[in-house]
């Protein structure tokens, strides 16, 4: 294509245009906007105003070129759908509807036709587009057609370029030369010859049409549709086939067989063959005549033959309809419809095809509805050979006879219409039938109740209709043979005759057919009235009825039968009753009768009186051990059976069914206590109920429990005394050690304890191991004011003090080095107790050993901090561990267990000779205790307090320290329940002791070989005192036994060895309990060594 502008970047955007050109139009032409195929240049114009092209048909296969020349024309042709100016911008959009750089087609229509333009440049030069192919889509017109087309008269394609705006501004007229009309199809394609017939003519161009012709003849009217569609009227022709044209602007349409047209004569019938046939139709005719071939109808009269079917042009085959009368066969074809002749009538015969009903009585008078066909006009209707006494014509179908008087046996009925009679068939018979005969029945009585099987024996039973028992109808029958009939009597009274109802009467009544109803038995009286519920009573029943009582269960007690009866009489029965339970009636029951239930036959079970008994086998028993309860219940008869129901109180335990008249029931969790327990017999249909006397169970706390308590209160009870002797033994020496000026020595072994001193300096102990002579101190002196002292005073412990040796030798030794005194001091003190396995028994004067039940061991350990504020005042605090574990043979028991301590005390020294204290400590503690298979873990929590003087002489070379101290214990226990499940409660307690002694040491030096030898003895009074809750298990329980109680003494002794090199040891020994029923033995140790660490 030329390019668009003169300017350079326009000749570049020119330029690129041809380049793409080839490019649109191939993406043209693969999208089918343009065709594939060019239809070349058919005409070509040098004109720039218009070209004339005659168009052969329509669609892509009469497609035509339309080739322009002129160069402004050459540059593009551009339009509308209607011709009007699209003022397209032609210089810069490719034609036909200026849509940009791509070539479109135009779609463009007339009054005339439709039509598509396709642009097509010529020999891939898309420099030019000199071709525009045009096709006739649709033809609604003929002759010639104006196509308007427009360009722009200022471009050029030689200039390729446009001089000024571009936009199309000149018209291009194509003027198109339409094709003739065409006929494609006509309906119907033929007709009579006489004409008349509408014609359908499809085919193209016939808007404006001027003529339609059938053959040389003018159709004698017609009417334009549409251009594809004329309805046309045949005129008059002759037989043959003829073309139907068209004719529109001077133009008119070829012939083809498509157009043809065939003129068609009217047939004839000659003949039919039968003549005749039944009302019902169906009768297969025969037709011959003329002019058959196309036959589109046959007609019975108006109405249309069942089927038919044209065997040739001269003859037809059709199945008559249902009708009456005589009437003509006619066939139509496209040629008409044959005329009516005699040799065309076909003649309906009536037919019968039901009667109901079927038969009578010979006396007749039934009225018979006979249905079939064709019984208009019917003249005669017959049974047999003799007319009906009437009839009436209800309609085509149907008339209603009454049969005349006529023989036993069977007929035929017939109908006769117009002179035609409907032949017979089995469906027309009718039968005369004689009356029943009842000849005998059955049995010939029933209950009056009914329902009694009747067999009747008699003759023409075959077509019975009723059977009746006086007048009430039986309930139901069945007509076994023409001679017999099951029948059931109906309910009824007296007697009455069975009569039969057939289709020729009733039966007649006679002795042979009589009935008689049977009344139901009655009970007036019966004796003996009562009896045991377990039957075997002998019933007299007194009545009416009972003859002919048979069956097992024509007599009833109740719902039960009789074990038996015998019939006396008609009046009289004697029957066994059987076992049963309250008032029930007697019935009898004959001829499918029951008695009424009245007083009369009343009847009463007596029940059996029954005992019932109650043993435990443990009574009384221990918590949780199995005690079976057995419940006998006897009777004066017969083995009762049922169930008893167990009560404690009123409340079931439990139930269990007898056996042999003996229940049990075992149970484990009755509570602890006193138990009332009943076994209560429920009854049952033969035997009373009854409940035992109550039985008084005893349900006692296990022993093993028992001794478990017993245990925690004995054992628990000599835990804390040990306890309380370990602890204010620990704090008495604390406070002894406190008040030393020397810091105390560091290891202080004791009656059943070792003791440390962390405080304490070593160099002091050289320093009184060179105390010998002139007031000195050795390791063992005491620190009571009058023993030999150096320097500052140094107090030691009990044991100390007891083993304190004076030095008499008369040894120079070198002046001790002096120390500060010490504010703080830090202990350690552990003590071991408990009770020995042999006792003492004295028998005839004679005292012997024996093993004694409960032993056992107790570690106390405590560690505390004193701190001397002055000189004579002291506190401190402590924490202590303990463990024990103690044995009670007797009982196979067990409690051990550990706990905790926390205190504080305090110390006074009142006056250099006289010493004050007072202590403070609780105890948290854990048991765990066994006596046989009980087990349980409890808690404790522990107080104690303790107070006491304590002076120190010295005389006659001895050193004497007289002391009073006192120290109680509060402990609660808590609550637990042990592994039998018993619960145990908590347990309280206060134990504690006063004592009052003195002990004393002197001090012998063995000159030989250098040792120093000190013994030491002490005796004191104790008074243990002990109170607790009085809550044993049970009562008469074993009781807590206190291990110390009430006034007993103690003595202690001992001995203390020191070598010159300043080695020392010490031993002692505690006898406790002397004057009370315990005594124990203890047992202490100590050794020193010194040492300069300077």
């Amino acid at each position: 294509m030329m390019g668009r502008s003169a300017n350079g970047l326009e000749l570049i955007r020119l330029s690129l245009r041809r380049a793409l050109m080839p490019v649109w139009v191939a993406v043209v032409l693969l999208l089918g906007s343009i065709p594939a195929a060019e239809a070349g240049c058919n005409l070509t114009s040098n004109s720039a105003t218009s070209a004339t092209i005659i168009m052969l048909g329509t669609g892509p296969a009469n497609t035509l070129g339309v080739c322009v020349t002129k160069d402004a024309v050459l540059w593009g042709l551009y339009g509308t759908s209607n011709g009007a100016n699209p003022n397209a911008d032609a210089k810069n959009n490719l034609p036909m509807t200026a849509n940009g750089q791509t070539y479109t087609s135009l779609s463009y229509t007339t009054s005339k036709a439709s039509y598509s333009l396709v642009p097509v440049p010529i020999g891939g030069d898309t420099s030019q587009l000199p071709e525009y192919d045009l096709t006739i889509n649709t033809l609604a017109g003929s002759g010639t057609d104006t196509i308007t087309l427009w360009y722009a008269s200022d471009c050029s394609h030689a200039a390729n370029g446009c001089s000024g705006a571009g936009t199309t501004n000149t018209t291009f007229t194509i003027n198109v030369v339409l094709p003739s009309p065409t006929v494609t199809a006509i309906a119907p394609s033929a007709g009579p010859i006489s004409g008349g017939t509408s014609v359908t003519i499809s085919g193209t161009g016939f808007t404006g049409a001027s003529a339609v012709k059938f053959g040389a003849a003018n159709a004698t009217s017609f009417t334009v549709n549409s251009s594809a569609s004329i309805t046309a009227t045949s005129p008059v022709g002759t037989a043959g086939a003829v073309d139907v044209t068209v004719t529109n602007s001077g133009k008119t349409s070829a012939t083809s067989a498509a157009d043809q047209f065939t003129y068609t004569p009217a047939p004839t019938v000659t003949a039919i063959s039968p003549a005749t046939g039944t009302a019902a139709g169906g009768t297969s005719v025969t037709i011959t005549g003329t002019n058959l071939a196309a036959a589109s109808a046959v007609r019975f009269g108006s109405t249309s033959a069942a089927s038919y079917t044209v065997n040739s042009a001269t003859q037809i085959t059709a199945t008559s309809p249902a009708g009456s009368g005589t009437v003509d066969v006619t066939v139509t074809t496209a040629g008409g419809t044959s005329a009516t002749s005699a040799a065309d009538q076909f003649t309906y015969i009536p037919l019968v095809t039901a009667i109901s009903p079927a038969s009578g009585p010979t006396t007749g008078s039934t009225a018979v509805t006979i249905t079939g066909n064709g019984f208009t006009g019917a003249s005669a209707v017959k049974f047999g050979a003799a007319n009906a006494t009437s009839f009436t014509v209800n309609s085509a179908t149907q008339i209603t006879a009454t049969s005349p008087s006529g023989a036993a046996g069977t007929i035929d009925v017939t109908v006769t219409t117009s002179g035609q009679t409907s032949p017979t068939s089995a469906a027309d018979q009718f039968t005369y039938a004689a009356a029943p005969t009842v000849t005998s029945i059955s049995p010939s009585s029933g209950p009056a109740s009914g329902s009694t099987s009747v067999i009747i024996t008699g003759t023409g039973f075959t077509a019975a209709t009723a059977v009746s028992f006086g007048a009430t109808a039986a309930t139901s029958y069945t007509v076994n043979s023409a001679t017999q009939i099951t029948a059931f009597a109906p309910a009824g009274t007296g007697t009455v005759d069975v009569r039969v109802t057939g289709v020729g009467g009733t039966s007649a009544t006679s002795a042979a057919d009589q009935f008689s109803y049977l009344g139901a038995p009655a009970i007036t009286a019966i004796s003996p009235a009562t009896g045991p519920s377990a039957g075997g009573t002998s019933v007299t029943i007194s009545g009416s009825g009972f003859a002919g009582t048979t069956g097992l269960g024509a007599v009833k007690f109740g719902a039960v039968n009789a074990t038996s009866y015998t019939v006396n009489s008609a009046s009289s029965i004697t029957a066994i009753a059987p076992a049963g339970t309250g008032a029930v009636d007697v019935t009898v029951t004959n001829n499918a009768q029951t008695s009424a239930v009245t007083a009369a036959g009343r009847f009463s079970y007596v029940t059996t009186a029954t005992q019932t008994s109650l043993a435990s086998s443990r009574n009384p028993s221990e918590f949780r051990q199995p005690v079976t309860f057995t419940a006998t219940v006897t009777a004066v008869s017969g083995t009762a059976t049922g169930t008893v129901t167990f009560a404690d109180g009123g409340s079931p335990i439990g139930s269990a069914t007898l056996s042999a008249g003996v229940a049990t029931l075992t149970i484990s969790m009755l509570a602890v206590g006193s138990h009332s327990i009943t076994a209560s017999y429920a009854g049952s249909t033969l035997f009373s109920a009854s409940t035992s006397p109550a039985l008084a169970q005893t349900v006692n706390v296990p022993i093993d429990s028992v001794r478990l308590r017993s245990l925690q209160q004995t054992v628990s009870k000599m835990v804390a005394q040990n306890s309380g002797q370990a602890l204010s033994g620990a704090i008495d020496d604390a406070i002894a050690d406190g008040f030393s000026d020397g810091g105390g020595t560091f290891m202080t072994p004791g009656s059943t304890r070792m003791r440390f001193n962390f405080s304490v300096d070593p160099r002091d102990q050289d320093e009184r191991a060179a105390d010998r002579v002139g007031g000195g101190t050795d390791a063992y002196s005491s620190g009571l004011p009058g023993a030999p002292q150096r320097g500052r005073a140094v107090n030691r412990n009990r044991v100390d003090d007891a083993f304190a040796a004076i030095d008499r030798g008369e040894k120079k030794q070198a002046a001790p080095n002096w120390h500060e005194q010490k504010e703080w001091l830090l202990w350690a003190d552990v003590r071991n107790s408990g009770v020995d396995r042999w006792g003492t028994t004295t028998t005839g004067g004679v005292t012997q050993a024996s093993q004694a039940s409960l032993y056992g061991q107790q570690l106390n350990a405590a560690m505390g901090l004193t701190y001397r504020a002055t000189p004579s005042v002291l506190v401190g605090v402590l924490g202590g561990y303990e463990t024990f574990s103690y044995t009670q043979q007797d009982i196979n028991g067990k409690l051990k267990g550990d706990g905790w301590t926390t205190g504080a005390y305090l110390g006074w020294k009142i006056v250099p000779t006289l010493r004050f204290d007072a202590a403070l400590a609780y105890s948290g503690t854990g048991y765990n205790g066994s006596a046989g298979t009980a087990q349980g873990s409890f808690t404790g929590q522990r107080w104690m307090a303790s107070t006491g003087l304590t002076g120190t002489y010295k005389w006659a070379g001895f050193v004497i320290e007289p002391s009073a101290k006192v120290y109680a214990l509060w402990e609660h226990q808590n609550a637990y329940t042990d592994s039998l499940g018993t619960r145990q409660g908590s347990y309280d307690f206060a134990s504690g002791r006063a004592s009052g002694g003195l002990r004393a040491a002197y001090t012998v030096a063995s000159l030989d070989s250098g040792l120093m030898l000190t013994p030491f003895l002490g005796m004191y009074g104790d008074y243990y005192f002990n109170k607790e809750d009085a809550n044993a298990l049970v009562a008469n329980a074993p009781a807590s036994t206190p291990l110390l109680q009430g006034w007993s003494a103690r003595a202690t002794g001992g001995l203390g060895i020191r070598t010159a090199g300043g080695a020392a040891l010490g031993f002692g020994a505690e006898r406790g309990g002397i004057g009370g029923s315990i005594r124990a033995w203890t047992f202490a140790a100590r050794a020193r060594l010194p040492f300069d660490a300077r």
